[in-house]
């Protein structure tokens, strides 16, 4: 019966790899081909569909460049690639499933199997110049399976939370949206400057696209007053606006060009968002202990929810001078803290305080 989860479990695994990486395969061959190549070396394009891979899985890449340009790291991948892995997972996995006896035994099963594929096809695809870096493949793999097998059922109060931020992360979609239009101009200027064909201009396109999460993330930073970076001593809040250069693509056209301070109103974004959680809580339980002990673990679980999804969304940009790309994880995260922090005070902790002194006055 063992032997029989394992193997099933190794083969849906296998299969779940396969269901993106064929795909980034056929991608990887099409621009190679259409690039054109003196070489004729087919196993560039087989290193380029496993990379396109483990970055969907948002895992790392360590760049060994010039003596002049030095090493560096393209950490900042496409949140909406996870999308795919994803979706890969959660179909393979229905079949472990129902060969495991337990649901848990399958899952670890087919985590185990994904993990060490993911981390074979890493050290496999080192190259001197391009070296994916395994323990981080293997970990962010093995999270995205395992998130994957997972139904969505969170508890109320960490349910509001979820779906309100995600409301906001869509407002500030649109909000990019806009900005966009209004800076078209540069966005057309930084399009002719990349003039990448028509086939790499479709990919450099979708490649865009999967990238948007990222920017409308950054951009719900900026609206709330965490701010953004894009580079080495660089910051862009509604109040500040330190900005050197922007690098030749496209998304980036939808910056802002200056400080605009009346958006800080945007800052009460985190304490209503709390607000509502622990609104939900009050209903939800009548016992002050059972609100204590959900108030908490919702404070943690939603801090920690903003510190991944803020880390995983930046990072750096292939050299070091673009180091600090993105929304920026400390200074979300701590707002967000903060905010939760002085809203239990406020509606929860003391009130709860006066009450008790009151009854015993």
């Amino acid at each position: 019966m063992l032997r029989r989860v394992l193997s099933i479990s190794l083969i849906q695994a296998a299969k779940g790899v396969a269901l993106t990486l064929f795909p980034a395969a056929f991608i990887a061959l099409l621009a190679w081909a259409t690039a054109g190549s003196t070489s004729g070396n087919t196993t560039d394009p087989i290193r380029g569909a496993v990379w396109l891979w483990l970055g969907a899985h948002l895992s790392p890449f360590e760049l060994s460049g010039t003596a002049a340009q030095g090493s560096g790291f393209l950490s900042v991948l496409p949140l909406g690639a996870i999308i795919l892995p994803m979706w890969a997972v959660r179909r393979t996995f229905t079949r472990v499933v129902e060969a495991a006896p337990k649901l848990r035994a399958a899952r670890i099963f087919y985590v185990f199997f994904y993990t060490i594929i993911a981390v074979a096809l890493a050290v496999v695809t080192s190259t001197s110049s391009v070296s994916p870096m395994w323990y981080y493949a293997g970990l962010c793999a093995g999270i995205t399976a395992l998130v994957s097998t997972f139904t969505f059922n969170p508890r109320p109060a960490l349910a509001i939370l979820i779906y309100i931020f995600a409301i906001a992360w869509g407002i500030a979609s649109i909000l990019l949206a806009v900005s966009f239009l209004a800076h078209w101009s540069i966005l057309n200027d930084l399009a002719i400057v990349v003039s990448p064909g028509i086939i790499g201009g479709l990919l450099f396109t979708a490649l865009q696209i999967l990238y948007l999460p990222n920017v409308a993330l950054a951009s719900l930073g900026y609206f709330t007053g965490s701010g953004l970076s894009l580079g080495a001593h660089t910051m862009i809040t509604p109040t500040t606006f330190n900005l050197h250069q922007i690098p030749a693509i496209p998304i980036f056209g939808g910056l802002p060009t200056g400080t605009h301070p009346f958006l800080t109103i945007g800052i009460i974004f985190w304490p209503l968002l709390f607000l509502a959680s622990y609104q939900v809580i009050i209903r939800v339980h009548g016992y002050w202990s059972a609100r204590n002990k959900d108030l908490l673990r919702t404070f943690i679980m939603a801090t920690f929810f903003v510190w991944e999804l803020s880390y995983f969304a930046s990072g750096e940009l292939l050299t070091p001078a673009m180091r600090r790309t993105g929304i920026l994880p400390e200074r979300t995260t701590s707002i967000a803290a903060l905010s939760a922090l002085v809203i239990a005070l406020a509606f929860f902790y003391i009130p709860t305080l006066v009450k008790k002194y009151i009854k015993r006055g």
